[in-house]
């Protein structure tokens, strides 16, 4: 298959590697290199081996973006829109647009503003990280789960394999929605509060943020029952402490993106949710707390 990864960040060049074992794959950048090239290192769970390799892309080449058959998005969920509207013009309705960010609020902009091609949204639980300008560490192995957004993507549920054949375990989803809100649920609880202490996501396992990991969890619980997915606040907690566990030794994204004082998807994370809550009449004090301490430590750095 012929494919086009939009962003060219940690989880984006992990992707197009994993990808290209079977696929012919393709980068579309913020620069106008014609040629991008990865070294990959990781882990092999299965094998319990370290393994290498280094591959090269052609980059932001408009022929190969307009054949292309699928196209990844996995800029930040604040970029969606001036990514998509870069590139447009060279899309073909057919094309189907498959969008990777943490965080939800994107769909309906994308929706109108590509109103005829399939459109899929997923969830990784893959991690990766840049430690230099061509080096991606592949640091964790997760779970990706992957649904249609509208009537054109829901009819692409072979796309599931494509996407487990590239980078296991993967998963369709009849209602893509679920997956999404869970997993707001762990950024709104990890990602604040690792930006916040400026610590690694093992640390929110210590005593002194238990009660504020609770009341996190609740909120979140409350409006996603409004919205038609009910849950417990102790099973989102249950989900959360599972993740803060497997994921210890790592750093949040957002914990990097405050670190490098780059913009965050706070608005796409607990915004979203506080957005959701006040449309429903629920409060989230706690949700609307760490947002605002976000916010502030944006400004701090952007006023600079």
């Amino acid at each position: 298959m012929k494919i086009t990864i939009l962003g060219a960040g940690a989880i984006g060049r992990l992707w197009g590697c994993k990808l290209a074992a079977k696929n012919e794959v393709h980068f579309w950048t913020r620069d106008n290199n014609q040629q991008l090239s990865i070294h990959l290192s990781g882990t092999d769970a299965t094998a319990n081996i370290t393994s290498e390799a280094s591959y090269q892309f052609d980059a932001n080449q408009p022929p190969q973006l307009s054949s292309s058959e699928l196209l990844l998005v996995t800029v930040k969920a604040f970029q969606v829109q001036p990514a998509i509207q870069a590139v447009k013009a060279h899309l073909r309705p057919s094309t189907v647009v498959v969008v990777m960010h943490n965080g939800m609020g994107s769909q309906q902009t994308l929706m109108e503003m590509l109103p005829d091609n399939p459109i899929i949204y997923a969830t990784t639980a893959q991690a990766a990280f840049r430690p230099s300008e061509d080096e991606v560490c592949h640091t964790g192995i997760g779970p990706t789960l992957l649904g249609g957004i509208t009537a054109q993507g829901n009819r692409l549920q072979h796309l599931g394999q494509l996407f487990d054949d590239a980078l296991s375990p993967c998963q369709w989803q009849d209602d893509i929605n679920l997956p999404l809100w869970r997993k707001l649920a762990i950024n709104c609880a990890i990602n604040p509060l690792t930006a916040l202490h400026n610590c690694k996501n093992g640390e929110l396992a210590l005593a002194q943020f238990d009660t504020e990991l609770t009341n996190i969890c609740q909120e979140v619980a409350e409006v996603m029952t409004a919205e038609g997915y009910p849950v417990s606040g102790s099973e989102l907690r249950h989900q959360v402490d599972t993740v803060i566990k497997a994921t210890a030794g790592n750093f949040s994204s957002m914990n990097q993106d405050v670190c490098h004082q780059r913009q965050t998807e706070i608005d796409y994370i607990s915004g979203y949710l506080i957005a959701r809550a006040a449309a429903h009449q629920i409060a989230v004090p706690c949700n609307q707390r760490l947002w605002q301490a976000i916010k502030e430590l944006e400004k701090q750095y952007h006023d600079q």
